[in-house]
């Protein structure tokens, strides 16, 4: 089957941006639905069902009610592109919300309704007390937590820098352009010894990442199987899908920032974005995360739905000698 013809098709189908950030419909909008409904009530159940469990429910009280309002969020969102909104007139915070809230369902609506079966409370409760990092979302985490979870979950990420680059490098002689295969040697030579290219030189190299041989359906199940784990991203058949559309919502975001401007996130915010793309922002400015997320959204500009790979090596490209990164692997 030819992947790369299908994925071209589909691409010039949709109009802007909504080949990646789309309306909930059929099974999916039930599931969400269904969650929104358990979650709303889940405090009343507990506290009416389960007394004894309420006191430690409590902790977590919070955690709750911030869940229901992204969902909420997400619900209206989707409303909102299902009646003809465009992608492009979504803020920022509204495609962080929909970008995350699916992740957030999958990972605490299980545990959430296991929690609320008869005797079940008394086992699950103390279980996600003691393991909220593996069985809660961000909403239920105290400020510590979240700083240390990311941390956690950054250092897992950069184990797989280094075979994502092994995976690049392994392909160059593929290229049959002399002059690209240059730059790209040379872009390589210099993340081998300790600094990055420059943005220019990134974008240069873009062909490369459309077609053969670093497009997303062209490279080798190795590849691909470490670039997903690198993002965060399900390694269970469909991988060629599912970092087209992980980095198409990216882009999204990034052109979000790109429109209205720094002053419209907080130094929480610029954190987390720099988290969701690949670098440890602990110990950096302001100044110099927003220097960072800049070089990352120029790339972002230059990439369109068929060179979105490009974007999904830019971890590899801006970050990968980042002493922020380092210090959590060495």
């Amino acid at each position: 089957m030819n992947f790369h013809y299908i994925f071209r098709s589909f691409s010039q189908k949709s109009g802007p941006g909504s080949r990646y950030v789309k309306p909930l419909k059929g099974f999916k909008e039930y599931l969400v639905q269904k969650c929104f409904a358990f979650v709303e009530g889940y405090e009343r159940i507990l506290e009416t069902k389960f007394p004894s469990a309420f006191k430690i429910y409590q902790v977590f009280s919070v955690g709750t009610k911030t869940l229901y309002t992204d969902i909420t969020e997400y619900i209206r969102i989707s409303s909102t592109l299902s009646a003809g909104k465009s992608v492009r007139d979504l803020q920022r915070k509204e495609l962080e919300v929909y970008f995350q809230v699916p992740k957030d369902l999958i990972k605490v609506g299980p545990i959430l309704l296991l929690a609320a079966l008869p005797f079940a409370n008394y086992v699950i409760l103390p279980v996600i007390y003691l393991f909220p990092r593996k069985c809660l979302t961000y909403h239920f985490w105290t400020l510590q937590q979240k700083e240390n979870f990311s941390l956690a979950y950054q250092r897992k990420r950069l184990l797989f820098y280094r075979p994502v680059f092994r995976n690049l490098q392994a392909r160059v002689q593929d290229i049959q352009d002399d002059a690209l295969r240059n730059r790209c040697q040379d872009i390589f030579y210099k993340i081998g010894s300790g600094v990055h290219p420059s943005v220019d030189e990134i974008v240069q190299v873009k062909q490369l990442f459309i077609d053969k041989p670093y497009g997303i359906f062209n490279m080798s199940l190795a590849h691909l199987h470490n670039l997903c784990r690198m993002h965060n991203v399900s390694t269970l058949p469909g991988k060629q899908w599912r970092l087209w559309k992980h980095a198409g919502f990216v882009r999204e975001m990034d052109l979000a920032i790109h429109r209205e401007g720094w002053n419209s996130m907080s130094q929480h915010d610029l954190r987390q974005a720099c988290f969701l793309r690949g670098l440890s922002p602990v110990g950096l400015s302001k100044e110099e995360m927003i220097a960072w997320l800049s070089q990352w959204i120029q790339v972002a500009q230059n990439c369109d739905s068929h060179s979105l790979s490009l974007l999904l090596h830019c971890p590899i490209f801006l970050s990968y000698n980042y002493s922020t990164n380092w210090v959590l692997i060495h």
